[in-house]
């Protein structure tokens, strides 16, 4: 009885190792060391996919870019249209006022010339402030009686003195010299978006030689696409970083 007992016992530890050794994993055979081959293909491929992730991740924002600075451009550009409209109105409103100063003013001169004083005042009264002004300071040149008109004719007429500003005039000259600046920012906008343009291109590129290098077998070959990959990657992303970004 004594020996049954003691097998019994041997058996089940024998059991409760093999339990022991299943759950730790003792018996499980020694991983084989790594070869060179191995070793320099597994490295290969982890630079490859850091390179492809990188890559694409750098081309979609490329082309994201691009995208943002062609819509600038083309809000640049109506904003210059717009403006540019806008100074054209504002200079024929400025030149059918100039057309209407000068008129006014030759009908003057010619009421002064005749003696009749009083058409004279009557389209003197009647001057808009712009030629108002330029006349206060033309006849300003020469003695005036007391009805203010001149003993003589001055040199010249108040329209070609530059006091002679019209508001219309100076208002399509800042609407022409705005839509010139939103023309200026609509081609900076279009040399940006294609410099990413061209980014994107060659960051597609990285993607090929990135690409390729895992279809060949060689290690040379391997090794010089990914480094071409590589450096090209970094140089195009440091270009992309000095470029403004649009969100």
């Amino acid at each position: 009885m004594g020996n049954d007992d003691r097998d019994d016992h041997d058996s089940v530890l024998e059991k409760v190792d093999q339990l022991v050794d299943d759950v730790l994993g003792t018996d499980i055979a020694p991983i084989e060391p790594e070869d060179r081959w191995e070793r320099r293909q597994r490295i290969l491929d982890s630079w490859t996919a850091i390179i492809l992730a990188i890559a694409a991740v750098a081309t979609t924002w490329a082309s994201f870019q691009a995208s943002q600075w062609a819509n600038a451009q083309s809000d640049a550009q109506s904003v210059s249209a717009i403006q540019r409209s806008d100074a054209n109105r504002a200079a024929s409103e400025a030149t059918s006022q100039s057309v209407v100063d000068s008129e006014m003013w030759i009908a003057w001169v010619e009421a002064v010339a005749s003696g009749q004083k009083d058409r004279a005042g009557f389209l003197r009264d009647r001057f808009s402030p712009a030629l108002d002004r330029a006349q206060k300071e033309w006849l300003g040149r020469v003695p005036v009686d007391a009805e203010g008109n001149p003993s003589q004719v001055p040199d010249g007429t108040p329209l070609d003195l530059p006091s002679y500003v019209v508001p219309a005039q100076l208002t399509a000259d800042e609407l022409s010299n705005k839509a010139e600046s939103s023309l200026a920012d609509a081609d900076e906008a279009s040399n940006i978006s294609t410099r990413y343009v061209m980014l994107a291109v060659l960051f597609a590129l990285v993607l090929f030689f990135a690409s390729v290098a895992t279809k060949f077998s060689a290690p040379k070959i391997q090794v010089a696409l990914i480094l071409t990959g590589l450096t090209l990657l970094v140089v195009t992303t440091v270009r992309m970083l000095l470029l403004p970004q649009s969100l």
